[in-house]
């Protein structure tokens, strides 16, 4: 059976410069978001910090930010289309196969990961973030939207489309999956959880090269995040995982 054709990337036309200046700015809007929010927490006795729906609202400013970012140094000073940050047709066998895969091995390296920890005497424990997010209620709705809609959309645009679409002519793609994959991975603050997230990183530019568009990573991604939500409120409403 012969294979199916691959497509990469559109060539960026943006610069290192842009990706500095896109980090940066990415940076500089979280730093803020950050503060106003310990502001917030400050003024309330840390109830506002607390509230789960309030942190979901935060992730999804957080991610709107990073988006705004790689726009602005991209489609918006280049006067390019969207295409070039990866949101462009592909081939839909191709990426969905891929996509079902990759998100089963990523789910594999996770189960080996924690079983590997706990034979070692040691729990990894959950993204900071994600423990305290609302999985209850309509907290889980507001949880939902931020983390399996606004996240998976926002993070491929910045990190697959932008920042490995930029480096990728420049260092090559191993180079600019193993940097990009290293910026995804920083930015949820996690060491217990360093791991999966690396290796999902990796899938995700893996996926984007070789499908040459940001749909089926998308997909990945936002399966991935509301599979993780889904499992959480299931644990925390069964006592699996008392005191989250």
């Amino acid at each position: 059976m012969p294979s199916l054709p691959t497509e990469p990337p559109l060539p960026a036309q943006w610069s290192l410069r842009d990706l500095l200046f896109g980090i940066f700015a990415a940076a500089a809007g979280i730093l803020g978001l950050d503060l106003l929010l310990l502001a917030g927490a400050a003024a309330t006795g840390s109830a506002l910090a607390k509230n789960g729906i309030v942190l979901a609202v935060f992730v999804a400013l957080q991610d709107l930010i990073i988006v705004g970012a790689a726009a602005l140094f991209s489609v918006v000073r280049h006067r390019v289309g969207w295409e070039r940050l990866g949101l462009r047709a592909f081939n839909a066998p191709l990426g969905c196969g891929l996509s079902v895969t990759l998100l089963m091995a990523s789910y594999a390296v996770r189960i080996c990961y924690g079983l590997f920890a706990l034979a070692f005497g040691y729990r990894p424990a959950l993204q900071d973030v994600l423990s305290r997010l609302d999985v209850e209620g309509i907290g889980l709705v507001f949880t939902l939207i931020a983390a399996a809609v606004v996240a998976p959309i926002a993070e491929e645009l910045f990190f697959r489309g932008f920042l490995y679409g930029g480096l990728r002519g420049r260092i090559g793609v191993v180079g600019a999956m193993l940097v990009s994959t290293v910026f995804f991975t920083a930015l949820h603050l996690s060491l217990d959880q360093f791991i999966p997230i690396f290796f999902l990183g990796l899938v995700l530019a893996w996926l984007y090269e070789k499908t040459g568009s940001l749909y089926p990573g998308i997909f990945l991604h936002a399966t991935n995040n509301a599979l993780s939500l889904v499992f959480l409120a299931i644990a925390k409403s069964t006592g699996v995982l008392p005191g989250l």
